[in-house]
């Protein structure tokens, strides 16, 4: 080849190479930008060299540009509120991510005044939400009622992420030992249980020749499980005692209407229950005063004195696998009241709300498109469980040998997913911690089984309750439960003291009608007009025609 055709060839050449990396350039500067305003995480190290966000940006093909809302729920609420009335102007993003730190009224009211978008049109459209339009019917309804608002519209995009074990705080726990050592039988009946009471009063099972024993013990304020008195009102009635709702809940004569069974003649026979439990010297009342440390305390003295007592979390009784009093104690399940009802309270995970779409976006299929694909079963996976491969696993190789309380119970056929770390424990930058909307059905958390710590699965492990608290509590509910009810802003406000009081009040009644400074016989109606004082006719007015809006 001539020098000149040579030195032609190798400007070709160049001009080629240069073409082709200004093009790549360009396709890597052209990306879309998203703007995503999110909820910090004190516990995330970093969000730009980031494993999840990395993971969308590949994924979606976009560039992600952040607004950090504040770690702080409440500051969250005031950043949002400032951009909403146009005090901060200077931020304009496409998607909140918010933690679940908007109320429904506050998503209500920010829809309304045009900062989030209506988006019901695009999230029942498989076409713009394939993901989301692929979960089970079942599940997808339950996120549906909860995403929409009292206006009809839907302003947000939730999770949902059941899990068994969350679903009923309320587990009861008797010392098996002292049934031993007086010669009884777990109970299954409210009235078994009285007679075990009495055996344990009477018959020092401790073995240490004081009348020490306390029957029944709980913590009454205590926020998972610690309220033995409500564990026991469901042997009579059904009734939810958390916030949700303020205890309302559906007649199962029809389960279309609304009523308060704190005002029901079954409450009223669990009071009495109760107080005669009180009377014979077999409940505690200090169930109604004391604090979550004593509460521990007294589980944990060095002779055990608790017979009977509900807790949501194992850790009321520190490392409970080798702890002398949790060890004395056996799960079991909800008792039968004298009109065959056996219920726990029922505590529904009901999705939270997680990401709104601005609707001063000019970018609105790409939000679709950025908020569907957390609903695919491996994004979501990663932003709860973090990478996979490193911190949990779908290796059948890996997962060999493995199983887990529920698959020892033949609840399902085996383990699935197998977590590798603790990462949850941990700052770390492999997640955004599981904010924004998410997916896993009740049926993928079955087949989980941690195995962070590297021990292996041992069905002789007395923590390992899972499985007996699915079987034992998981179905002792009524057919159909109360959604949490979505009222207009001008019902909220007109329901403001009911909301707040209505269950202080019947927490202090209950203290008192077990006790008996207030009488249950002579009381009972000076009971039902102080609620009525207090505007429960009108709530649970309200609450139906919010009920059969909503249905």
């Amino acid at each position: 080849m001539k020098k000149g055709t040579r030195f032609l060839a190798a400007l070709v050449a160049l001009i080629m190479t240069m073409s082709l990396l200004t093009a790549v350039s360009f396709a890597e500067g052209d990306k879309p930008k998203l703007k995503v305003a999110l909820t910090t995480s004190s516990m995330v190290t970093d969000y730009e060299d980031n494993y999840f966000t990395n993971y969308l940006e590949d994924k979606l093909g976009i560039e992600i540009e952040f607004y950090m809302l504040p770690v702080d729920a409440a500051d969250t609420r005031t950043k949002i509120a400032a951009m909403a009335t146009g005090q901060d102007a200077s931020v304009q993003p496409d998607v909140f991510v918010v933690d679940n730190h908007l109320s429904a009224e506050m998503i209500l009211a920010y829809g309304q005044a045009g900062l989030f978008m209506p988006i019901e049109q695009y999230v029942d459209d498989p076409e713009k939400m394939p993901n989301f339009n692929a979960i089970p019917e079942e599940d997808r309804q339950i996120l549906r009622t909860a995403q929409t608002q009292a206006d009809g519209h839907m302003y947000s995009l939730s999770a949902y992420e059941p899990e068994t074990w969350n679903y009923t705080p309320f587990r009861m726990y008797i010392n098996q030992a002292w049934l031993d050592a007086v010669g009884k039988e777990v109970p299954t009946t409210t009235e078994e249980l009285k007679d075990v009471l009495i055996a344990f009063r009477d018959g020092d099972p401790n073995g240490n020749g004081i009348k020490d024993e306390i029957g029944v013990y709980g913590q009454a304020s205590g926020g998972y499980g610690e309220n033995v008195t409500a564990a026991l009102i469901n042997s009579f009635v059904y009734w939810n005692n958390n916030q949700l709702n303020t205890g309302l809940a559906l007649d199962e004569s029809d389960y279309k209407t609304v009523y308060a069974p704190y005002t029901s003649d079954a409450f009223r026979d669990a009071l009495r229950y109760l107080h005669d439990l009180y009377s014979e010297g077999l409940l505690s009342a200090s169930t109604f005063t004391d604090d979550n440390t004593t509460f521990k305390a007294v589980l944990n003295q060095e002779t055990p004195i608790v017979g009977l007592t509900s807790a949501g979390s194992l850790s009321n009784w520190p490392t409970a696998v080798n702890n002398p009093n949790f060890l004395q104690m056996k799960l079991i399940a909800p008792l039968t009241g004298p009109a065959g009802v056996n219920y726990t309270p029922f505590i529904e995970q009901w999705p939270g709300q997680e990401m709104m779409i601005c609707a001063s976006t000019d970018k609105l299929d790409l939000c679709l498109k950025f908020a569907d694909e957390f609903y695919s079963f491996e994004t979501s996976a990663i932003e709860r469980l973090g990478i996979e491969g490193v911190d949990w696993t779908r290796d059948p190789a890996q997962m060999e040998g493995h199983t887990n309380a529920y698959v020892a119970a033949g609840l399902t056929d085996g383990v699935k997913i197998l977590i590798l770390t603790n990462f949850w424990a941990e700052n770390q930058n492999h997640t955004w911690r599981n904010h924004g909307p998410r997916y896993m059905s009740l049926a993928n958390f079955l087949t989980i089984y941690d195995f962070n710590t590297g021990k292996y699965f041992d069905p002789e492990d007395p923590t390992q309750l899972n499985g007996k608290c699915y079987e034992m509590y998981y179905f002792n509910k009524p057919e159909k439960l109360l959604p949490p009810l979505k009222y207009t802003q001008e019902d909220t406000e007109m329901l403001t003291d009911a909301l707040t009081t209505i269950p202080d009040f019947v927490k202090q009644a209950i203290a008192e009608f077990t006790t008996g400074t207030r009488d249950i016989e002579t009381g009972w109606d000076q009971y039902l007009q102080e609620l009525d004082s207090m505007g429960l006719q009108q709530l649970i007015q309200v609450a139906q025609a919010t009920y059969d809006r909503m249905q």
